[in-house]
C-alpha cells in the first residue's frame, strides 16, 4: 500500500512518531512517503487535474466494501488549499496515496481538517488521523472527511489496520481505532502498550528529511530513550493517558543504553551532527545503573554536547555529575510556579520550591545549565500576583534561560476542568484551541486590564530573570499597552538564548539555520 505520513512544521524538534511509523511500514513493504505542511510564500494555488485518481478504496480487496460513508467519488478539481499548502497537494497528486495519515496535536487539527476536506474533494484515499489530539478528542472522527483516528501508541494497530485493509478483513474492527463504516462508527478498545521498546526499529529519518530537506541539514537532532511518565500534572495529558492504559502495560519503558548509542551513531554517519536532543517526558527517571551505562558509552563512543529533560524530584546529583562527564550541556526542568499552594493545588506539582532551589543549585555547581519551564495565567483571581511569585522563584534560582508560557487548558485535562468550573474557560466544539501558548492567554479574568498584564508579565519575565534590576518597574511595565511589542522583545530574546547562550551553533552551520530561523521568526511576528 502507498502511505503517505503528513505533519505540521515544526522548527525545534523532528517528529519522531512519524519516522518510527516510516520504519515500521517499510519493514512490511509499504511505500511511505511523508509531507510537511509548510505556508507557502508564493500563494499560488494547485493547478486543476484532468483525470481521477486510483485508489485500493475501490479494489477487490475490499470485496464490495468500499469506505462508502466518503465523498471521494465527487472529483471536481476545485481544490481550495487552507494556507496555501500546496506542497502536500502536490505530494499527493504524484503520489496517488492509499492512504493519508496525519500526526496532530491539538490546535494543528484545524488545519489538517481543512487539508484534508480539500483533498478529499479529488483524491480517494483513507484517512486517518492520530496523535496525540485525537487521542484524547476522539470524537473528530465525526468529522467530515475523516475515515478513522488511531488513539494512543500506533506501533503495531496502525500496521495493523493497513493490513487488514488489504486482506479484505474486518479493518473496522482494528484496536485502537474508531472508524467509520457504512454509516456507523465503530469504537475500538486500545491495544496493549509496546512492552519491549528495544525491539521496535529505528526511526527512518530520510522519509521525513526528504520531504523537508532543511531538517537534514541541522547540525541538532532528537532522540527518544524512553516513553511515558508516571507523574499526575493537571496541565499534561500523561494523567489521562496513564489511566486509559491502566491493565494494558507497564507505563514507563525503557530502551537499553546500547540500542540508544547505536541510533545516535547510526544518524553520525548519515547525517550532519553536533548536539543531541533527548525530548524523553523525564529523562533522569531511569532504573537504577541506566544513567552510569549510558554516560560511560555515550562519553566513550558519541561525546558530542547534548541536552535532556528533567524534574526536580528525579533527579540525583551523582547522575548529574556522570552526564555532565558525558557531555551533558543544559536540562530542560519543569518550574511551572512560584506559588507552591497553587502549583500543588492547581498543577499538581507534588514538588517543593525547597526541592527545585536545592537541585538548581546542583546543576549551577556542577556546571549544567537549567532552562526553567514555567506556566503563567493560571485559572485564578489573583493569577498577576501569582505569577510575580513565579518570576521571583526564578530570579533565585538562577537558571541559564527562564521559558514562560501561557497556561494552555488541553481538553480533557484536570486543569481545563479546573477552568471551566471556576468560570475561566469556556470550552464547546467551536472553541479555538491556539497552536502555542506564548501567544495570548485563552482564559477569562477579570478584566481586560488584569488580562494584558499576565500576557504582558509572560513576554518579559525571561528578560527580567537575565536583567534583575528590571524587577521593580515589572508591575508598571505590565500595565503598558505594549503587547505586542513586548512580544516581539520576547522573540528576540529566545532566539539569542537558544543560538548564543544554550548551544552556540559552528560557523559552518549558520547559513544552513538561517532560512529555518528567518522562516520562523516571519510567522511569529505575522501572528503578533
Amino acid at each position: 500500500m502507498k502511505v503517505l505520513l503528513v505533519c505540521k512544521e515544526m522548527i525545534a524538534y523532528e517528529r519522531t512518531a512519524i519516522m518510527l511509523l516510516a520504519s515500521n511500514l517499510k519493514k512490511r513493504g509499504h511505500e511511505v512517503k511523508a509531507a510537511v505542511m509548510k505556508e507557502s510564500v508564493a500563494g499560488k494555488k494547485p493547478k486543476k487535474q484532468s483525470s481521477k485518481p486510483k485508489s485500493l478504496l475501490h479494489s477487490d480487496a475490499y470485496e464490495g466494501k468500499p469506505f462508502t460513508f466518503t465523498d471521494s467519488a465527487q472529483n471536481k478539481y476545485n481544490v481550495d488549499i487552507p494556507e496555501i499548502y500546496d506542497n502536500v497537494y502536490k505530494i499527493v497528486k504524484t503520489l496517488q496515496p492509499d492512504l493519508i495519515g496525519y500526526s496532530v496535536m491539538t490546535g494543528e487539527h484545524y488545519d489538517v481538517l481543512k487539508l484534508n476536506k480539500s483533498l478529499k474533494k479529488d483524491f480517494d484515499f483513507v484517512s486517518v488521523m492520530g496523535g496525540p489530539h485525537p487521542t484524547f478528542n476522539k470524537q473528530v472522527v465525526e468529522e467530515d472527511g475523516i475515515d478513522a483516528i488511531c488513539t494512543g501508541e500506533g506501533d503495531s494497530s496502525f500496521p495493523e489496520f493497513i493490513r487488514r485493509i488489504e486482506s479484505g478483513e474486518e479493518y473496522w474492527l482494528t484496536k485502537s481505532f474508531h472508524v467509520k463504516y457504512k454509516g456507523e462508527i465503530y469504537r475500538n478498545s486500545l491495544s496493549n502498550l509496546v512492552e519491549d521498546l528495544n525491539e521496535l526499529p529505528f526511526p527512518d529519518r530520510q522519509v521525513l528529511y526528504d520531504a523537508d530537506p532543511n531538517l537534514a541539514t541541522v547540525g541538532a537532532k532528537s532522540f527518544i530513550s524512553a516513553r511515558g511518565c508516571p507523574y499526575k500534572c493537571s496541565y499534561c495529558f500523561n494523567k489521562q493517558y496513564n489511566d486509559n492504559y491502566k491493565g494494558l502495560g507497564q507505563t514507563l519503558r525503557v530502551r537499553s543504553p546500547e540500542l540508544v548509542i547505536q541510533e545516535i551513531e547510526g544518524v553520525r554517519k548519515r547525517y550532519p551532527l553536533d548536539t543531541v536532543t533527548f525530548t524523553d517526558d523525564v529523562f533522569t527517571l531511569r532504573p537504577p545503573g541506566w544513567i552510569k551505562e549510558f554516560s560511560k558509552l555515550y562519553k566513550e563512543r558519541i561525546a558530542l554536547p547534548f541536552n535532556c529533560t528533567a524534574r526536580a524530584s528525579s533527579v540525583k546529583e551523582q547522575d548529574i555529575r556522570d552526564l555532565k562527564d558525558a557531555g551533558l550541556t543544559h536540562v530542560w526542568m519543569g518550574v511551572e510556579c512560584g506559588d507552591e499552594e497553587a502549583a500543588n493545588k492547581i498543577f499538581l506539582r507534588g514538588t517543593s520550591n525547597a526541592t527545585i532551589h536545592k537541585v538548581t543549585q546542583w546543576f549551577n555547581e556542577i556546571g549544567v545549565k537549567i532552562i526553567s519551564l514555567n506556566i503563567m495565567g493560571l485559572p485564578i483571581d489573583n493569577a498577576f500576583e501569582v505569577d510575580l511569585r513565579t518570576l521571583d522563584l526564578n530570579l533565585r534560582i538562577k537558571p541559564a534561560m527562564a521559558s514562560f508560557g501561557l497556561l494552555y487548558p488541553f481538553p480533557g485535562t484536570a486543569v481545563a476542568k479546573m477552568a471551566i468550573s471556576s468560570g475561566h474557560f469556556k470550552e464547546d466544539k467551536n472553541t479555538v484551541y491556539l497552536e502555542s501558548n506564548k501567544y495570548s492567554s485563552m482564559l477569562t479574568f477579570k478584566s481586560k486590564k488584569e488580562k494584558m498584564m499576565v500576557e504582558n508579565l509572560q513576554k518579559l519575565a525571561g528578560i527580567v530573570v537575565d536583567f534583575p534590576f528590571l524587577r521593580r518597574i515589572v508591575p508598571f511595565l505590565c500595565r503598558l499597552p505594549f503587547t505586542k511589542f513586548y512580544h516581539f522583545l520576547f522573540y528576540i530574546h529566545l532566539g539569542y538564548c537558544h543560538k548564543i547562550r544554550l548551544s552556540p551553533i559552528r560557523f559552518r552551520n549558520i547559513i544552513k539555520e538561517l532560512p529555518i530561523f528567518f522562516g520562523y521568526f516571519r510567522k511569529l511576528v505575522k501572528k503578533t
